[in-house]
C-alpha cells in the first residue's frame, strides 16, 4: 500500500511538474518543448489515474492530491533555474546620475536606450530602457545596486526586435 502511495505521489508530481512547465513554454511562445512535455505528461497521467482507480482508499486520493502541490513547487524551480523569456526594464533616475548609468551598463555589454520623463512635480527624470534575457536580471540587478538609489519597472515581454542579447558581462 504505502509503495504504491509513493508511486501515485511521484507520479503526479512528475506529471504536473511537466504541466506547469508546459504553460510556461507556451507563455513564453516556446512551442517545440511543449509538445515533448505534453507527451510525457499525457503518458504519465494517464498511468497515474489506472492506479487510483484500481486502488482502494482515502490514501491514494491523497497522495495524488500531494503530489500536485510538489509538481507546482518542483517546476516553479525548474522554470525559475532555466529563466526562458526576456524582461523590459525601465529604470528611473535623476538626468545626470541616469546618463552616467547608461554609460557603465553600455560598457558591460547591456544594451539601454534612454528617454526624459518627468516624475513627481514635474521633476525631470532620465529613463533607461533595458531589454535582456532573463538570466541575465541577477547581473542587471546587481549593477543598479552597486550604482546606489534606482526606481524601476520589470515587465515580462515575448518578443523583441533588434539588439538584445547581453555579450560579455564583467561587473566590476
Amino acid at each position: 500500500m504505502l509503495a504504491n502511495c509513493l508511486i501515485i505521489f511521484a507520479l503526479n508530481t512528475l506529471s504536473t511538474c511537466l504541466g506547469t512547465l508546459k504553460t510556461l513554454f507556451l507563455s513564453r511562445q516556446v512551442i517545440k518543448p511543449a509538445y515533448v512535455t505534453t507527451f510525457l505528461d499525457a503518458l504519465i497521467i494517464a498511468y497515474a489515474f489506472k492506479l487510483v482507480a484500481e486502488s482502494s482508499g482515502i490514501s491514494y486520493i491523497i497522495a495524488f492530491a500531494i503530489g500536485r502541490i510538489a509538481g507546482i513547487f518542483l517546476g516553479n524551480l525548474i522554470e525559475n533555474k532555466l529563466a526562458i523569456g526576456l524582461l523590459e526594464v525601465s529604470v528611473f533616475k535623476h538626468p545626470q546620475a541616469g546618463k552616467g548609468l547608461a554609460d557603465k551598463l553600455r560598457n558591460i555589454g547591456f544594451s539601454v536606450t534612454t528617454s526624459v520623463g518627468y516624475g513627481m512635480e514635474g521633476r525631470e527624470r532620465l529613463i533607461l530602457n533595458i531589454i535582456l534575457p532573463r538570466k541575465q536580471f541577477p547581473h542587471l540587478e546587481e549593477c543598479l545596486q552597486l550604482d546606489g538609489s534606482y526606481n524601476m519597472s520589470v515587465k515580462s515581454i515575448n518578443k523583441a526586435y533588434g539588439k538584445i542579447a547581453v555579450q560579455h558581462i564583467a561587473i566590476n
